[in-house]
Order: structure tokens, then sequence, then C-alpha cells
């Protein structure tokens, strides 16, 4: 018999042997997708309104770089039929993108004056969450491979939980970096962030037995199944998304985040051109908040497990709603800070409470044998609804008020 003491700690890193395990890991790969997005949604178009690029061009900014989440159904069928089992279901890939985001985010250091031309920055963005929402697609399909169902709200507080706290980390350092340093160490921050959470997808393994790394000795486990002909995998997926549940569910997705890509652009812009704050006030603000948010959404967890997803992303839509349409109408007291705060502070709570809530319910009702292309159908859904509503400020935003934008948000929270 083994003596688990004397084994090798690398060789007990195992996600379906251990819960916190599991937990950590997926927590670590969800800072990782939070990392480019502190950089690129958050400090990025608040240090673009403070160089005078206009609303629309930060819009149009906004909207490029969120496509790749958007058509992360393109990820999820090849994740389904192509597997490396030896190295598990899902690890491979994880690895695959983080290798291709640390690259990506390495290559804004290298070129001259990225900040000044907008287009080529635009570009490179969007490579950037090419790979983020590759990883995105890889961790879900992960998490529903080795998560049991009575874990999944924990496991999604902590995952939301990390990639708040990547995200609000990274973007509030990097708020500060590129003003006082610029855009090449900052992108060199973030590669270097990522880079220390890749060495943790080279590290741990899926199952028992599997191979660390494509030339070391192991093999697929036994639970394993072959990947599907991408004919039938498409043929189950059709049965999967046409439940009803699936296209009510899919219904609320289009109408939240359509409010959420609204607000991704415009809090910036309100903060930096109508309050007068810096790129590293405003980062930090928000770092801040968001830091605080996610701590709580840990508590959240265990509550949605208990009442139901449901009932949870139902409270959380319409907390959100209360919030917006609040401060739409009290403009008066928006030079309050403590005013402002507050309301940044219940924003984010109940955005927190809707992320997990949302991803949770996505979970409960996807089916294993198509779960990584079933979960990025979501998504995808999810993120190009975010993009289209980056999409419709930037037309709205010469003839609407930010009083208007923040209740039009909150109309759609409530339909949602």
């Amino acid at each position: 018999m083994t003596d688990i003491a004397s084994t090798p700690v690398r060789d007990r890193l195992i996600l379906t042997e251990s819960r916190w395990l599991r937990f950590s890991t997926l927590t670590a790969f969800y800072v990782a997708q939070g990392i480019p997005l502190g950089l690129m949604d958050l400090a990025m178009p608040a240090w673009l309104a403070e160089q005078n690029h206009s609303p629309a061009a930060i819009a149009t900014y906004a909207a490029a770089i969120g496509l790749p989440w958007a058509f992360k159904l393109v990820a999820g069928p090849f994740m389904d039929r192509f597997l490396f089992r030896p190295m598990g279901f899902r690890r491979p890939w994880v690895i695959g993108a983080q290798t291709g985001l640390l690259l990506a985010l390495g290559m804004m250091a290298f070129i001259p004056d990225l900040i000044g031309q907008i287009a080529l920055l635009t570009a490179i963005g969007f490579i950037v969450n090419v790979f983020a929402a590759t990883q995105d697609v890889a961790v879900d399909g992960m998490a529903i491979d080795v998560l049991p169902e009575r874990e999944r709200g924990r496991a999604n507080a902590f995952m939301a939980f990390g990639q708040l706290l990547g995200f609000s980390a990274f973007g509030g350092l990097a708020g500060v970096l590129l003003v006082r340093f610029g855009l090449p160490v900052t992108a060199l921050a973030a590669a270097g962030s990522v880079g220390i959470i890749w060495m943790i997808s080279i590290l741990v393994r899926e199952r028992p037995g599997e191979r660390r790394l494509p030339w070391t000795e192991g093999a697929a486990a036994a639970t394993d199944t072959p990947g599907q002909s991408i004919a039938l995998l498409f043929k189950d997926l059709g049965r999967a998304l046409l439940l009803p549940m699936s296209l009510l569910l899919s219904a609320v997705n289009l109408f939240g985040r359509l409010a959420s890509g609204v607000t991704v652009v415009v809090l910036p812009i309100f903060a930096v051109q109508e309050l007068g704050y810096g790129t590293d006030d405003y980062s930090q603000t928000v770092a801040v908040l968001g830091l605080v948010a996610a701590i709580i959404g840990l508590a959240v967890g265990p509550l949605i497990d208990r009442f139901g997803a449901k009932v949870s992303l139902s409270a959380g839509l319409l907390g959100k709603a209360a919030v917006l349409a609040a401060f739409a109408l009290t403009a008066t007291l928006w030079t309050s800070v403590g005013y402002l705060l507050l309301m940044a502070f219940l924003f984010y709570v109940f955005g927190q409470v809707v992320f997990i809530a949302l991803i949770a319910q996505h979970m409960n009702i996807t089916w294993l044998k198509v779960a990584a292309t079933q979960f990025a159908v979501y998504m995808a859904l999810a993120n190009l609804a975010r993009s289209g509503g980056s999409a419709v400020y930037g037309l709205v935003s010469e003839i609407m008020s930010f009083s208007d934008v923040f209740l039009f948000t909150a109309v759609l929270s409530v339909i949602a």
C-alpha cells in the first residue's frame, strides 16, 4: 500500500482527489482571466478617456475587444471533439490558451506608442481576448467535469472571486502603472502575473495517472470517454439548447449582458470626463470596491446552494436594476463622494451575485457529454450581448445624458 505522506507533493496535485485543490486551482485560473480584463476593460478605457479619445472611439474599442468572448462557441466543439486524453480532458487546452495569453500580453510591451494607435491597440486587445476566452471555455469545461453538483455554488463563488480579484487587483495596479510608467511596463506586469498562474496549470492534473506534460509518463484515465464526431456533437448540442429552461436562460443572458455592455463603457467615461477622476483614481477605486464585492461573493456561494440559483439570480438582477434606477434619478447627489461610493459598492455586490448565480444555473442545465460546447454557447451569447451593449452606447452617447443611460440599463436588468 502506498504511503501518501511519502508521495511527492507534485504527484498529489490531482483535481478529482481534493476539494481544496479544485477550488484553489479553478480560482487561480479565473484570476488569470481577470488580469487581462483588468488591463483592457478597466484601466484602458479610463486611460483612453484621459487621453481625450472620443466616447464613440472608446465604445468601438470596447465592443471590438469583447468580440472573442462572444465567439467562444467556436472553441467549444474543438475541445469536446479533439482531446489529448493522456493529459486530461481540458488541461491541454488550458495550458495552450494560457501560453498564448502570456505571449500576447508580452507583445504589447514592444510596440512603440501603442496607446496613440487605437486601431492597433484594439487589434492586439482582440488577440489577447482570443486566448483569454479560449482559456475560459477550457476552464469552464474542466469545472463541469471535475466538480460534483453539490459543490458548484461554492466553486462558482470562488471562481467569480478569482476573476474579480484578477480584474480588480490588476486593474487598480494597471491604472497606476499606465500613468507612471506607460503601457510597456504595464503589459509586462500583466504577462508576468499570468505566467505565475501558467505554472499551476503545468503542476496539477485532472485525474490520477495522467501525464503532466506530453513527453512525461502517464495514460488516459479509465473514466474518460472518447470525443464524439462533430455531427453527433452538434445533434446533441441542439437537443440541449432547445430545452425550455435553456431558451429562457438565454433570454436572461441577452438582456442582462446588454446592460453590462453599456455600463462597462459608460462608467469610466462618466468618472473621468464628467466627475474629473484620473485613470489611477478611477482604477484604484473600482479595484477596492471590486475586491470587497468579491469577498462578499464568497459568502453568496453557499446561499446559492441553499436557496437555488434561479432565486439568487432574480434577486441580483432586481437589486442591480434598483441601484441603477436610483442613481439615474439622483443626479443632484453625484457631487457627494460618499454617495458615489455607496452606489458603486451596491452595484458591484449585486453584479457579483448575478455573475455567480448565472454561471451556477448554466452549469446545472449543461449536458456533460457536450459540456464545453454547450457552456461556450451560453457564454458566447452573453458576451456577444455585452459587446452589443458597448456598441449601442457608442451610437447613443451623443444624444443621451448619463442619467438616461443609467435608467436604460436599469430597464434592461428588469427585463432580464
